[in-house]
């Protein structure tokens, strides 16, 4: 074999080894974050059994350009297509907002934004 072709090969092995380590850290971070999510929900007031759904995305990119690297929504039972953002930063689970679907307009967003922080939003 070329040594060319040595050296194509390691550098190949090499890059595949970091991204299988890059996707293997999202992965497991992914699921702690979840856990954190969960439990920031509980700590606001509501049981772990009300939240229909919670997605986790990442964002090297996002990373590089200063942006929010984890982004989390967070759907509850009683409110279908409505949903909670959050954010992981610095070991931290941070309240961003919420976003529905069909869109609301901004005074029922800054209602429903209330009615997560102060624990009222599924007493209807």
């Amino acid at each position: 074999m070329k040594k060319s072709h040595k050296i194509i090969i390691s550098i190949s092995l090499v890059l595949l080894i970091i991204i299988a380590g890059l996707y293997l850290n999202v992965c497991i971070k992914r699921n702690s974050i979840k856990n954190y999510t969960e439990d920031y929900v509980v700590s606001q007031g509501y049981p772990v059994e009300t939240i229909k759904k919670i997605d986790i995305m990442h964002s090297y990119i996002n990373r590089i350009l200063s942006y929010n690297e984890w982004r989390i929504s967070v759907e509850f039972e009683k409110k279908p297509d409505m949903f909670f953002w959050f954010t992981y930063k610095e070991g931290k689970i941070i309240y961003q907002g919420v976003s529905s679907e069909p869109m609301m307009d901004k005074d029922k967003v800054i209602e429903y934004s209330e009615k997560f922080k102060n624990g009222t939003l599924l007493d209807d």
